[in-house]
């Protein structure tokens, strides 16, 4: 029997006024809940963050086959 395994993504978002790049992104990720939190990332770009979810949802697509 296959087991199905289940990646948890959680992004926290906020601004901290009267920086010059007020956005700050805490990204919390694992490809497998039973292991749990696998990596935790502060970021301040958005892009980057695109990034990292796209780079993550490879990952779970990739290893699930």
């Amino acid at each position: 029997m296959a087991t199905i395994r289940t990646g948890l993504l959680i992004i926290r978002a906020w601004a901290e006024p009267g920086s010059s790049s007020p956005l700050r992104v805490q990204i919390r990720i694992t490809t497998d809940v039973s292991l749990g939190v696998e990596r935790s990332e502060t970021i301040a770009e958005a892009d980057a963050v695109v990034e990292v979810v796209r780079a993550w949802l490879q990952e779970m697509a990739t290893t699930a086959r």
